[in-house]
């Protein structure tokens, strides 16, 4: 019985035992991966030269290329009205005609005086002609004065003037006539947009019925500093956003007088906008490339720390933090230029340098080679 009880016992133990030991194996192993230290992560990556431009920024506003103001030389009522506003419109299509029934009744009238002018002073001319060529016949037979030749010549040579007087005003006249006529049928100077329209049909026209413009190109206008506008010129790119949207202009023409008490100047920019997204009035922003640096050691201005006047950075030597003063130059895009005893290749930290200082332990968990 008593061997009984010392078999199951010991069943009953050497589980124990067994679940004992693996976990101690276990612990152990966590230990050896997990080390339970002081070391602080890291983050580094290798400081390179790049190329920097030197931006000069502004704000802007959008203007179209060409604006016109649409009205009638003749006054009267409008008939009809072919365009809306927004609408498309090319150069030389009608935007709108006017009443001109009474117009064209007296244009008619004065066209038939003038024609029947015109035929009476033919008339006397060819009677005039063949009087002279009579005249002339009987001269030279001596059937008649030199004198009588020299009259029907002379009434010959006035019927030949005033036939062609009465040419060039008929001809003339009918081209003012026209005009007049044609000034009731209003055509679109442009190609462009209808920007405006001032007018509805039964309506006297006015001094500025429509207005057109034209939106592509489109045009920027903005101001720079008297210290800039010798460093910019006329065709330079130009980078310009416009409603978060980047757009590359070219700049067409800077004032060479400057206003606000002389020292800024304007310049205008010229941005393609086929697609016409670009709309007059809108504001943009401005970055004028006045130089450009070449092998300049840039850094993520976030891995620059700043105490006081100085500004400071950590590179990693032999396993170890190395605080560097560095002096800040030209900022751009989340970058910093800077200068220091920084060489091509330090290994810059860039995560969790304010957390450490040249006597800490550290633990580079990631790192970005300049041969990646």
């Amino acid at each position: 019985m008593k061997i009984k009880k010392l078999l199951i016992i010991s069943l009953m133990i050497v589980p124990l035992i067994v679940t004992g030991c693996s976990k101690t194996r276990a612990e152990v192993k966590e230990s050896q991966d997990n080390p339970q230290d002081n070391s602080i992560a890291v983050e580094v990556r290798e400081i390179e030269k790049k190329p920097l431009t030197n931006d000069y920024s502004t704000t802007g506003k959008l203007y179209a290329s060409e604006e016109v103001n649409v009205s009638s030389e003749a006054k009267g009522k409008v008939k009809s009205i072919n365009f809306k506003l927004g609408d498309k419109v090319k150069k030389g299509q009608v935007l709108y005609t006017l009443d001109n029934d009474d117009l064209k009744t007296d244009v008619n009238l004065q066209k038939s005086k003038l024609k029947t002018s015109l035929e009476d002073a033919k008339i006397r001319y060819e009677n005039q002609l063949e009087n002279f060529n009579n005249m002339k016949s009987l001269y030279e037979t001596g059937a008649i004065t030199k004198k009588d030749f020299d009259n029907s010549k002379t009434s010959y040579e006035q019927s030949k003037l005033n036939y062609q007087q009465a040419q060039k005003d008929f001809e003339s006249s009918s081209i003012s006539l026209n005009a007049s006529l044609n000034d009731t049928i209003i055509k679109s100077p442009i190609n462009g947009i209808i920007a405006n329209r001032n007018i509805e049909i039964g309506e006297m026209t006015g001094s500025s019925d429509f207005v057109i413009v034209k939106l592509n190109p489109i045009i920027v206008k903005a101001n720079v500093s008297e210290d800039v506008v010798n460093r910019i010129s006329v065709e330079d790119n130009v980078r310009v956003n416009v409603q978060e949207r980047d757009y590359m202009g070219k700049i067409t023409s800077i004032s060479p007088v400057g206003s606000n008490n002389g020292n800024i100047y304007p310049v205008e920019i010229e941005i393609e906008n086929k697609d016409l997204s670009l709309k007059a009035g809108m504001f943009a922003n401005i970055d004028f490339e006045i130089e450009k640096l070449e092998s300049q050691i840039i850094v993520p201005k976030k891995s620059i720390i700043s105490e006081g006047n100085e500004d400071y950075v950590y590179i990693i030597e032999e396993n170890s933090p190395k605080k560097v003063i560095v002096e800040r130059g030209i900022t751009k895009d989340g970058y910093v230029q800077i200068s220091g005893e920084l060489n091509v290749g330090d290994r810059l930290v860039v995560k969790g340098q304010e957390y450490i200082d040249e006597d800490s332990l550290i633990k580079v968990v990631n790192e970005i080679s300049l041969k990646e």
